[in-house]
């Protein structure tokens, strides 16, 4: 008798793994399972795709339905690795990428997942060819566009913005809080968009004009020591935001895997920002300079609404959660 031949066993991630975790939107049905299966085996083992199909027809490709299932999936996988990390704490997914086509009504996708994601579009995919046809539908294109969306994501992602995200640095614009840091007619949360939509450059990430300012411990009595400086943002209202000591992350986040969609997006909110993990806890204590408390000031919490805060200071994390 010959020997019997072996099952091949698919290799199973196992669930403390730090893996990489890509988003795939805007392919048609079924051309996006061939493509999420070319994506896993380009991104490795240490890696998840997971796709969702858009409409064949060329125009409008995001629907709420769709979105909100492609939305679901992402927050269920990511939010599982979390609540299993090692003790460490530093197993989860790594870093979140989102690989579109772009289309008139993109900002449907994008919204639903705002500065927790590092957006990389296919843009070539939305281009049509000789037949009137759009690009997303060939495979040898849309494979193409995928290898060269992973350039950018290591180019970019990996090179450039996660380093920012993870230096903790006062000075850097990437991490301030969306809603509550406040230009003279906007918030943050504009500029960001503006990122996210490729309308501005990562090295840009506030208007021209608003820069850290060299703070000492003159100027922030109750953050900094004796002759110890940093450059840090304060916003148009005269609120300054020093990133929290790395010895005091203090109110890290619980999460239930089973919760709502919004609880679990508004958890990711806060724990990764363009789409690079942020250190466990961080967050910014917002304050006054001069050693001046918070008098009635005006702060708008992502759980709680508008807050008037009379104190020292505030925290105030990447989802905007607020406590003072």
């Amino acid at each position: 008798m010959g020997k019997q031949k072996q099952r091949s066993i698919p290799q199973q991630l196992s669930s403390t793994n730090a893996v990489d975790l890509f988003l795939l939107a805007g392919l048609p049905n079924p051309l996006h399972q061939r493509i999420e299966k070319f994506f896993q085996s380009l991104a490795g083992t240490n890696a998840k795709v997971i796709s969702h199909p858009s409409p064949s027809h060329n125009g409008p490709l995001y629907k709420k339905s769709a979105v909100a299932m492609l939305l679901e999936a992402t927050a269920r996988f990511a939010i599982r690795r979390l609540k299993n990390r090692s003790d460490d704490q530093s197993a989860r997914p790594k870093r979140i990428a989102l690989f579109y086509v772009p289309a008139a009504d993109d900002h449907i996708l994008l919204s639903a997942f705002d500065f927790f994601v590092f957006p990389v579009p296919l843009r070539n995919l939305a281009k049509f060819d000789e037949s009137g046809y759009q690009k997303r539908h060939a495979p040898q294109s849309c494979e193409e566009a995928v290898r060269h969306g992973m350039e950018v994501y290591r180019q970019e992602l990996i090179r450039i913005v996660q380093q920012r995200i993870e230096s903790r640095k006062s000075s850097e614009a990437l991490l301030l809080p969306p809603v509550n840091f406040h230009l003279e007619d906007q918030r943050a949360k504009h500029t960001f968009r503006e990122l996210t939509r490729g309308a501005r450059a990562w090295q840009n990430a506030l208007p021209d004009g608003i820069a850290p300012e060299h703070f000492d411990n003159d100027r922030l009595p109750d953050f900094l020591r004796h002759q110890e400086t940093q450059f840090i943002y304060k916003d148009s209202r005269g609120v300054v935001f020093p990133c929290a000591r790395a010895s005091e992350p203090h109110g890290g986040t619980e999460f239930d895997h089973e919760a709502k969609i919004e609880v679990l997006c508004d958890v990711l909110q806060s724990i990764y920002r363009f789409g690079a993990a942020l250190p466990t806890g961080f967050h910014h204590d917002a304050q006054l300079e001069g050693g001046k408390h918070l008098k009635d000031m005006q702060f708008d919490c992502s759980r709680k609404g508008s807050l008037s805060v009379t104190a020292s200071h505030a925290n105030i994390y990447p989802n905007d959660f607020v406590r003072a």
